[in-house]
């Protein structure tokens, strides 16, 4: 089944943000996609890499994000995955979302693994959500989101690939070690399915988006130069790959 998917680096500016979105925007109107994976948390600063919680910061990262519909609408793509700075019900949260032209943004589940050390005091920033991962069938497409740090610690992605998951995307705000790689890959590997990862680039964050076949090869990668990949996938890979090793080993 031909299926294209889309991913992209973003500025780690909210300075940046405008002229990011329309740059996604020119190009996804020239070239429509089924799926856009965007970085995470994507079209604010980087408040978290403070180790002192700021309400200001915090209330203008959730006022930019509750507007964040107004920009994925003008993206050429059937579905949108990403995450974003929610509060609800005094909790603050790193949350996932779907967004589809006809029914406009769907919220997700909160992130559970939150790091706390210097680049990344997520856990004074946002409180931990359950540490629970499901699949998600979407018409024809069966996927999952696991956000940065839970693609390397969550060990969500062999049931996720049980469960029959043919793509899991993988927000992320990171930097150049080769363990996010290594990750994304043995995320494949371990749930036969494709692994689409979008990273933020700027200071301490790396850039570097790519597409993992459910066998862990590379197939794209995006650059500095060249920040928004696109890329034609057989879903019926990713289901063929579940009767194949390592996938085929009983638990």
């Amino acid at each position: 089944m031909g299926f294209r998917i889309a991913t992209c680096e973003f500025p780690d500016r909210a300075d940046a943000a405008k002229a990011a979105w329309h740059c996604l925007q020119d190009a996804l109107f020239a070239e429509p996609v089924d799926l856009l994976v965007l970085p995470e948390l994507a079209g604010v600063g980087s408040f978290w890499a403070s180790p002192t919680f700021d309400d200001i910061a915090w209330r203008e990262a959730v006022t930019a994000h509750a507007g964040i519909a107004d920009e994925l609408r003008r993206l050429g793509a059937r579905r949108i995955l990403g995450t974003r700075a929610v509060e609800a019900d005094g909790r603050r949260w790193n949350e996932t979302f779907l967004w589809k032209p006809e029914m406009g943004l769907r919220r997700g589940r909160p992130k559970g693994w939150l790091p706390e050390q210097e680049g990344g005091w997520e856990a004074t920033w946002f409180d931990r959500g359950p540490q629970r991962v499901d699949s998600i069938q979407d018409d024809e497409l069966c996927y999952a989101e696991l956000v940065c740090t839970e693609i390397m610690v969550s060990g969500a992605a062999r049931r996720l690939g049980q469960a029959g998951v043919q793509v899991i995307a993988a927000p992320r705000a990171t930097g150049g070690h080769s363990r996010w790689e290594v990750a994304t890959r043995m995320a494949a590997i371990a749930a036969g399915a494709f692994v689409v990862t979008a990273n933020r680039r700027g200071g301490d964050l790396a850039g570097g988006s790519w597409i993992v076949a459910p066998d862990g090869d590379i197939l794209a990668r995006t650059s500095e130069n060249s920040p928004i990949i696109f890329l034609d996938i057989d879903l019926s890979v990713a289901d063929g790959a579940k009767q194949t090793y390592p996938r085929n080993v009983r638990d």
